[in-house]
């Protein structure tokens, strides 16, 4: 006979595999301060709770060492997991089709519902013994229908067909456990398959999404509603970033972001993105890093800075990192630090 069991610890294992390489990806490839960056990684932060879950109560050494309090407990959670699983995959979906949903304060009210079933579901556990089976029913019910809502949405094929994954997903579980747990209706091993039959199908569903955002990038670019920005606003984030930069040399602060730069500016961080991308063709960390090599260029030049050493130069630039800093420095000028500096005092250049 199968080990279902062990198919779904299995599962599980190879979810928890592609949420690490996913946010380990998001985190090196692209800008961080892009909202579709921001909740697509949100998603798959919450997604880790739930995976971990799945391998604790479904990896036989494990469970058998675990309390059953302690199952329990991650079991009164993973309702509202799911449901901070599903707020950030929306708002990731409107962000890539340009809606603007920048993440601030003010997003923590989308999830408010998942806060609130997390109380619930302790009530529930507390004051009715409760299996928690039909708040189970709630949540994938408002799984198929958010999927359904943002299947009509998106235009790439890609997220899609993700989307149809994560549909199948939900349904295969919702039936299962009406058919299975509350009627009884079909056997146990038929319930297993379609168990995991479900987590096989996510799992599919997004080892294809990290392939093809691997090998396209674009897949994830940012699209506003609006092509430009306006050329006014164009024009006052260019002048006020002028100012920052060149007066008040913020980048030279080590802990700069993009939302530190945008609150200087004030101006939001969205726009502060675009104008970026778009006017100058370059992300927050490309156009920090090259603000700090130029101000490095300067100081290894001057001869009022020429007893400092590397590190003090480093430090001055912005640059909190060695490695860091001598990678950017030799990206931009094929030489390092201490040799761009010997090479100025021989020839003056």
């Amino acid at each position: 006979m199968i080990d279902f069991y062990w198919l779904k610890s299995f599962t599980e294992i190879m979810q928890l595999f592609l949420s690490v390489l996913f946010l380990i990806y998001l985190r090196v490839k692209f800008d961080q301060s892009s909202p579709i960056i921001f909740w697509l990684s949100l998603f798959f932060y919450i997604k880790l709770g739930t995976d971990l879950f799945g391998i604790l109560n479904y990896t036989s050494w494990i469970s058998n060492i675990l309390t059953r309090p302690v199952l329990g407990a991650y079991r009164v959670a993973m309702g509202p997991l799911e449901l901070g699983m599903i707020t950030s995959f929306i708002l990731f979906i409107r962000t890539s089709t340009g809606h603007e949903f920048e993440p601030n304060r003010k997003s923590l009210l989308y999830f408010i519902p998942a806060m609130l079933l997390l109380l619930v579901n302790s009530l529930l556990i507390v004051l009715f013994q409760s299996t928690l089976l039909e708040v189970f029913d709630v949540v994938k019910l408002i799984w198929i229908g958010s999927l359904s809502y943002t299947l009509f949405m998106v235009r790439k094929k890609v997220f899609k067909l993700l989307i149809v994954s994560m549909l199948l997903w939900n349904i295969l579980w919702l039936t299962e456990v009406v058919l299975h747990e509350q009627l009884g209706l079909i056997t146990e091993s038929t319930s297993w398959i379609m168990f995991v039959s479900a987590e096989l199908i996510l799992t599919i569903g997004l080892s294809y999404l990290l392939v093809k955002i691997i090998a396209q990038p674009r897949l994830l670019k940012f699209e506003r509603i609006q092509d430009v920005l306006p050329e006014s606003l164009q024009k006052n984030i260019n002048r006020l970033l002028s100012k920052a930069i060149y007066q008040d040399k913020i980048h030279k602060d080590p802990e700069l972001k993009a939302s530190i730069l945008a609150e200087q500016l004030s101006v939001s961080q969205t726009d502060l993105t675009l104008y970026l991308n778009r006017v100058l063709k370059k992300n927050f960390n490309q156009y920090i890093t090259e603000l700090r090599i130029e101000e490095s260029i300067h100081l290894l030049k001057g001869s009022q800075y020429s007893t400092w050493s590397i590190e003090q130069i480093m430090l001055e630039s912005g640059f909190s990192s060695k490695s860091v800093f001598n990678t950017a420095f030799k990206g931009k000028t094929q030489l390092t630090p201490s040799q761009f500096r010997k090479k100025h005092k021989e020839t003056g250049l």
